[in-house]
């Protein structure tokens, strides 16, 4: 039986990298992404939802600030897994595909976020 010398692209042979355990922080990395991306896609469907339901937004404000808040923890949160996703990047002890996933995620999280706000300001400017 021949044993496989193929390297991979980070020059560890093949079967070292399928035996490396996966990064601890590449996995918090991507339950983050997954948790901030549902928060931050619930709370923007909820207020468009309640902007969209017509009446006096005034009776709204306090949920409003609440939404707000959730937004801005949740953005801090993809911050923060963004880091932790560049940590466990790093590493060569350990695989790093939940950590490249994590990255990709929570910096589509953060830039589509920051995007949506954008035009969402451009819009009600425009409009005025």
């Amino acid at each position: 039986m021949a044993e496989r010398t193929e390297a991979t692209a980070a020059g560890i042979p093949a079967q070292r990298a399928a035996s490396l355990p996966q990064s601890g922080l590449g996995i918090a990395s991507f339950v983050v992404a997954l948790v901030s991306g549902v928060a931050i896609l619930g709370a923007i469907v909820l207020s468009a939802l309640l902007v969209a339901g017509g009446g006096d937004n005034a009776d709204h404000l306090p949920l409003f600030g609440l939404i707000g808040l959730v937004l801005i923890f949740f953005l801090l949160m993809a911050l923060v897994g963004t880091v932790l996703a560049l940590v466990a990047l790093r590493r060569q002890d350990r695989r790093r595909t939940f950590a490249a996933i994590g990255l990709g995620l929570n910096v589509f999280i953060l830039l589509g976020t920051g995007a949506m706000m954008l035009i969402g300001t451009v819009l009600r400017h425009s409009n005025s």
